[in-house]
């Protein structure tokens, strides 16, 4: 660096560039320590989704430390994820705030710039806890002050440096659940390997990549899983609202009761929210009250402790919310990545912020049809990274590339990341076909780590199974665009209502057709039989959009009239095909059994 007195903010960008190479580069060991709020082992890998844009903007920072560091705050604010991304986010924004009249950073004015990041930082949550990041912000800040008439900013941070240390190694005599598992404040961790790159540079005014930083830890939290309290909220849900003045206040003051964990970073103009609660759906309704409601996101916590602590298995199964399926979060290595869909202007995420039910309800009431997305590659990207701390290897399988952009996305998210370990399938089948496979290949992940042989016995299994749907109300597809107009008066007048099913290559084609309205699903279950094979046996699993009752009629009689089942579910059929069946259809997933 050119002075030892004032650094500007093209220095500021480069010495914070070196820090989050170095969050980066351990963000693996930053999962597996993590313990507070949740065990839920994804700290590293929200810390590297909230920092490395940043490292993207460069030729948009100035020599002017205001002008870089509200162009970092509004970057870290779009891509923040998870407590302490968040948090660092308003870090960032409490430093650009307080550094409107000045051009340099020194000495005389550090303290001023840390001390107002702290208190952004603390503002924005609901409930501070001392042993965490903010105590080593506020820390780091108390010891800026000392420097105040040094005109060595060299020196200060490395006083800084030392002190981040200092503070960090004293969070498990702070928060009893860090000592009883033997780590440090994950999040604290992740702020302290910040200010290491960062003073590396300005000390040296060299950068720091990830690729040259050896890591030398191997610990991991010692949670008793068993034990764990898995009655607190499930969701960790965050969203972004845009709007003009928005009222932070009234909006802290109404979320607040919807959970814990609760954050609310931003400016007046777009805010972050981060909250974990059992209804996301709720937090993104309210948030609307205050303006326009983007990147809605809601992780199961529950199941990422489970995978992250207890995993049976070396291979991860990721599927989207195509597959309809019943699985317990606890006993399994699912992880489902869901669809999104839209009712005009308002999103929800598939069977997380509005549950089947919900969906169907508004499905009928609703004049405006909705469309269906398929999960953005960031989702993939950020399941794929989570994953990857906890299991060897990553299979992927999705409903067919021909009927939706699903698994193009999800090869998507493979490109631009490093050491992960992912096979994609195109399963060619849909709703409780593809479920189907996903719980058996579930099964075999258990019994053995041997990807390559999962993956064979996989693409067999595709083979011998058949997903048949019968469509209620042909209306919904022709609404949707997958039948034309001219077919719904002819349907309706002949009371038809046609079999689907997919072909080889995962295109839907029409396999019958059942005439008559009263008793369809007992007709559909006697063409179900049909297709049995009396001399094989079978796993079969049973889809139904609103209708419940009439599901379990269907199993009742599969189950009295043919005996060679394996198995058979009832489970709810989604929105990715629920929204061209509409309610009252069935999906039924046959799957033949062929010994090995």
């Amino acid at each position: 660096m050119s002075t030892t007195s004032n650094i500007n903010g093209i220095e500021l960008y480069n010495a914070l560039v070196s820090g989050i190479c170095k969050v980066i580069s351990r963000h693996e060991h930053l999962n597996k320590i993590n313990v507070f709020p949740v065990p839920d082992g994804d700290t590293g890998t929200n810390l590297l989704f909230t920092l490395k844009p940043i490292l993207n903007i460069q030729d948009s920072i100035s020599e002017n430390i205001n002008t870089t560091l509200t162009k970092i705050s509004d970057v870290a604010i779009d891509s923040a994820r998870g407590n302490s991304g968040t948090i660092m986010a308003q870090y960032f924004i409490g430093m650009a705030e307080q550094s409107s009249d000045i051009t340099e950073i020194n000495n005389k004015n550090i303290f001023d710039l840390l001390d107002g990041a702290y208190n952004a930082a603390k503002q924005s949550m609901a409930e501070p806890k001392e042993g965490t990041i903010i105590t080593v912000m506020r820390d780091i800040a108390i010891e800026s002050k000392n420097h105040m008439d040094s005109d060595d900013i060299k020196n200060t941070f490395n006083a800084i440096y030392k002190v981040s240390v200092k503070s960090l190694n004293n969070t498990p005599e702070q928060m009893k659940i860090l000592k009883d598992a033997g780590v440090v404040d994950a999040g604290a961790q992740g702020f302290v390997d910040l200010i290491e790159g960062l003073y590396h540079y300005i000390k040296t005014g060299e950068n720091l990549n990830p690729e040259s930083i050896d890591i030398h830890e191997t610990a991991s939290a010692d949670i008793d899983v068993e034990n764990y309290d898995d009655s607190n909220y499930q969701f960790c849900t965050e969203c972004i609202v845009e709007g003009d003045s928005i009222n932070r206040r009234d909006m802290k003051e109404a979320l607040s009761t919807m959970g814990d964990s609760f954050i609310l970073a931003g400016t007046k103009n777009k805010v972050k929210i981060h909250i974990h609660t059992d209804n996301p759906n709720k937090v993104f309704d309210l948030c609307s009250n205050f303006g326009t409601v983007k990147n809605q996101k809601a992780d199961d916590m529950h199941q990422q402790v489970s995978s992250s602590h207890d995993s049976q298995s070396e291979i991860a199964i990721v599927t989207d919310s195509g597959c309809d399926i019943q699985y317990d979060t606890h006993n399994n290595n699912i992880h489902v990545v869901p669809v999104r869909y839209s009712f005009g202007s308002n999103e929800y995420i598939d069977k997380v912020s509005h549950t089947s039910d919900q969906f169907y309800v508004e499905l009928m009431n609703n004049p405006i049809h909705p469309k269906t997305s398929q999960p953005p590659t960031g989702d993939f990207i950020r399941k794929y990274e989570n994953l990857s701390t906890h299991y060897k290897s990553i299979i992927s399988i999705h409903i067919p590339g021909k009927l939706s952009g699903t698994l193009q996305s999800a090869k998507n998210a493979t490109k631009n990341i490093k050491n992960i370990n992912v096979h994609h399938i195109d399963s060619r089948l849909a709703s409780a076909g593809l479920g189907l496979i996903v719980k058996q290949a579930s099964e075999w992940a258990k019994e053995s780590n041997d990807v390559d042989v999962i993956i064979d016995k996989v693409k067999q299994s595709i083979k011998n199974t058949q997903m048949l749907l019968i469509v209620n109300d042909l209306s919904y597809a022709i609404k949707g665009g997958r039948v034309p107009k001219f077919a719904g008066p002819i349907a309706k007048i002949l009371n038809m209502h046609p079999i689907l099913t997919t072909d080889k290559e995962g295109s839907l084609k029409a396999a019958s057709v059942l005439f008559g309205k009263k008793d369809l699903h007992v007709k559909f279950a006697n063409f179900i039989l049909k297709k049995l094979d009396k001399n094989a046996q079978y796993n079969i699993s049973v889809a139904h959009s609103y209708a419940e009752n009439e599901g379990h009629e269907i199993i009742d009689i599969i189950e009295n009239q043919f005996d060679n089942i394996n198995s058979i579910d009832l489970v709810e059929m989604g929105s990715a095909l629920g929204v061209h069946s509409g309610p009252q259809s069935f999906g039924v997933g046959i799957q033949k059994i062929i010994d090995e």
